[in-house]
């Protein structure tokens, strides 16, 4: 069988991972373990945290950029940025961005993605990120690890296949909080190395 273009050389996927509060029933060490994860296999990823997260996590936040992994912003209180007024918005990411800055000393500009993807592709929200210099970052392959029901070995295989679909430039996201999430990775970054994958953070993108 012949090989498609993308397992012919190699193609850059961008793992990203939205780090917050989960309004789910999460796995409690699930960003630790797919830190670890990441680290063991070498892999750079870029991680959206949330402001509140943060704060209540600083030791982990800290290392995630020690890592060397690139850190957006996520909001600070995970609201629907549809739903607040121009001025909240710029209050809520506002604050994100001081208490990233402040545990990490990275700032965490130009990479927003909103919570919920609510407002990723509204002008009113995108023109009040951009005043705050901030690009809104959306993603072509969705792992839906927060579905109570997801596995790890499902998320694996829906990732891969779709990563390697899309092919160049492919940004997936996941939720690490989750247990589907921890057990996934391995599996996920395996697989897409084997089809010729090689892992970028945001700005590697270009």
């Amino acid at each position: 069988m012949a090989k498609s273009p993308q397992q012919q050389a190699s193609w850059r996927v961008a793992l990203t991972f939205d780090v917050e509060h989960a309004d789910r029933p999460a796995h409690p060490d699930g960003t630790r373990l797919v830190l670890d994860t990441l680290a063991d296999r070498d892999v750079v990823a870029t991680h959206f945290v949330q402001g509140r997260w943060a704060e209540a996590h600083p030791a982990l936040t800290k290392e995630l950029t020690r890592h060397g992994h690139l850190i957006g912003n996520h909001s600070h209180h995970h609201a629907r940025m549809t739903w607040l007024s121009s001025q909240g918005l710029a209050n809520d990411v506002r604050l994100a961005e001081q208490t990233i800055r402040r545990i990490t000393g990275h700032d965490p500009r130009p990479w927003f993605r909103c919570p919920f993807g609510d407002g990723t592709d509204d002008p009113a929200v995108l023109a009040a990120l951009d005043r705050l210099g901030y690009q809104e970052v959306s993603w072509q392959v969705d792992a839906l690890d927060w579905r109570t029901k997801a596995t790890g070995p499902q998320v694996a295989r829906a990732v891969i296949e779709q990563a390697t679909a899309h092919g160049d430039g492919a940004v997936v996201l996941f939720h690490p909080w989750t247990r589907a999430t921890g057990r996934a990775m391995p599996l996920v970054i395996d697989g897409l190395r084997a089809a010729g994958a090689r892992f970028v953070r945001l700005d590697e993108l270009g």
